[in-house]
């Protein structure tokens, strides 16, 4: 957990806010971001598995996002070159749904690769993803670079599957439907909504117990 940035943006181009919850004493579910050059470089992603060995991983890839990232400014470099060192030390077969992305401060341009990753939303609606390949299945993948233009206001919202996979007492999950509802009902405001959305899967899920790590990245560009 201290290797997670906890110190949230709230200027007046950007607001960020994070929430991370793992199931376990430590968890495989990651996120980052830092600025550069008026540029937002940022990521999430999801290590298959629980316990120590996702926890091993997880800080393998969070070191290697940030050393790629001083050098690269592609995001499908940053991830193809994760893929690469991901499988040269992944001795337990362990792979990772990530997504990366780059926002232009100056313009709310976004450049991004998506991993194996759950698509993001932008107010509610899906961002449009290539699935690819999770990083750390095969070598050699090719992963693509696709791009995005942020209105002034717009929020993105990015999540791990310990959202929309939460399970209540009758193994019901809370689901893509739900998470939308939240977004459509609730300011874009990345804290409030972080708020709502886990107060609105507390609820659904009740006193059944976390199976999966949980969390939310959301990035607010107000230009």
């Amino acid at each position: 957990m201290s290797m997670l940035t906890t110190d949230f943006p709230e200027g007046q181009d950007l607001v960020i806010h994070a929430m991370l919850t793992p199931a376990k004493a430590v968890g495989g579910d990651l996120y980052d971001f830092f600025l550069c050059d008026n540029r937002l470089y940022f990521c999430i992603g999801d290590v298959s598995g629980k316990g120590v060995p996702a926890a091993l991983v997880m800080t393998t890839a969070c070191g290697a996002f940030r050393l790629l990232s001083e050098s690269e400014s592609e995001p499908v470099r940053i991830v193809s070159r994760m893929n690469d060192m991901m499988i040269r030390k992944n001795s337990m077969t362990i792979f990772v749904t990530f997504f990366v992305g780059v926002l232009d401060l100056d313009t709310g341009h976004l450049r991004y690769c998506n991993a194996g990753h759950k698509a993001p939303l932008v107010d509610g609606q899906p961002l449009p993803v290539h699935r690819n390949l999770p990083i750390g299945v095969m070598p050699d993948v090719e992963y693509t670079t696709q791009e995005a233009d942020l209105a002034p206001g717009s929020t993105l919202f990015l999540y791990t599957d310990g959202l929309d996979e939460a399970e209540d007492a009758g193994h019901q999950m809370f689901g893509k439907k739900r998470i939308y509802e939240v977004m459509q009902t609730t300011s874009r405001q990345p804290r409030t909504l972080i708020e709502r959305m886990t107060q609105a899967v507390a609820d659904f899920v009740g006193d059944t117990e976390q199976s999966d790590d949980l969390t939310m990245l959301a990035i607010q560009w107000k230009k």
